[in-house]
């Protein structure tokens, strides 16, 4: 019997972990992709740089959870637009209008496009990203 106790708390003390902790950041464009594709879930891709105020906003909207990215729904990736190899990837799948980093892309799990944005935002705005992804996914 308290063996059975201590499994089930420790099972529920780890879903609530990964409730709270949010999805997992992948940097890896091609992971990501093939992640969500895999997961059949929504790809929040973040495409800027470590040195970028706004990257660095979005992150922290991210991580302190104002902006819900549930681990059951989406796969979060934030992926640099430094490199070479990603920046080829980003734009040859993603059109994003603007130049202010970060360009964010709310992808089907098929790889398809279906919102985004660039610059700086707040949680609403990024939430309504992503219901508008929603929409178009359910079109």
């Amino acid at each position: 019997m308290k063996t059975r106790l201590i499994t089930l708390v420790v099972a529920v003390l780890a879903s609530f972990t990964v409730l709270v902790a949010g999805p997992a950041k992948i940097t890896d464009i091609n992971v990501a992709l093939t992640t969500a594709k895999a997961e059949n879930k929504l790809l929040f891709l973040q495409y800027g740089r470590e040195a970028c105020g706004n990257c660095q906003a979005l992150r922290a909207l991210v991580s302190t959870h104002k902006l819900q990215l549930s681990p059951s729904k989406f796969v979060y990736a934030d992926v640099n637009c430094d490199d070479s190899g990603t920046s080829k990837i980003f734009r040859e799948k993603f059109k994003v209008s603007g130049n202010t980093l970060p360009f964010v892309v709310v992808v089907a799990p098929d790889g398809t496009q279906l919102a985004a944005r660039t610059g700086y935002g707040d949680a609403p705005e990024f939430t309504k990203l992503i219901h508008d992804a929603q929409k178009a996914l359910k079109k």
